[in-house]
């Protein structure tokens, strides 16, 4: 009985002492029309020293240079390699990124239920934009993400071939927002 009483003064001088904690709401509001975000990215690549690396097939140095990405996570964007034996050739997943150097802006269009958007295909690779309709993204910012997805993730087969897939979370985009790097 004693020990009782004991834990319920307990229990009562702690929520006594215990702060009242209330969420903040994030200042990056999902975007509900064709809102761009990362109007005032400006890539830290220098994309002849990519293109010569790639011509080289220098892979390693390439995953050095944009490890950056991968290095310093944040809370609202982060990647996952999900290489494997049935992903797209780096070359084709670089062919692909690199058609988005010609294009302003990188929007998810597919109000169907997957909400995911085709941005480009090259080869046997594709990049998939995955969120909510009618976001849309710079696409030198969405660039360098799938760079960072292709050259990190790239990882050589049995059959001497190297390989890239996975994605990069986007939260700024809003919740579940996503680039994926696919076998199409």
């Amino acid at each position: 009985m004693q020990l009782k009483l004991l834990l319920i003064i307990i229990t009562a001088l702690l929520s006594l002492a215990a702060t009242p904690v209330r969420a903040v709401p994030s200042p990056l509001a999902a975007p509900t029309s064709l809102e761009v975000l990362g109007e005032d990215y400006v890539s830290p690549f220098d994309y002849d020293v990519v293109n010569a690396l790639v011509a080289a097939g220098d892979y390693q140095a390439l995953k050095e240079m944009y490890s950056q990405f991968w290095n310093n996570p944040t809370a609202a964007e982060y990647g996952f390699c999900e290489t494997s034996q049935a992903s797209p050739l780096t070359n084709d997943a670089y062919g692909a990124v690199d058609d988005l150097n010609r294009r302003d802006s990188c929007c998810q269009l597919n109000a169907g239920q997957n909400q995911c958007s085709n941005l480009t295909n090259r080869g046997g690779a594709s990049v998939g934009f995955c969120g909510e309709y009618n976001t849309c993204l710079r696409c030198p910012y969405v660039r360098d993400r799938a760079y960072s997805i292709a050259f990190a993730c790239a990882q050589q087969g049995a059959d001497g071939v190297f390989r890239s897939g996975g994605r990069w979370m986007l939260d700024v985009a809003g919740p579940g927002a996503r680039l994926i790097l696919y076998h199409n």
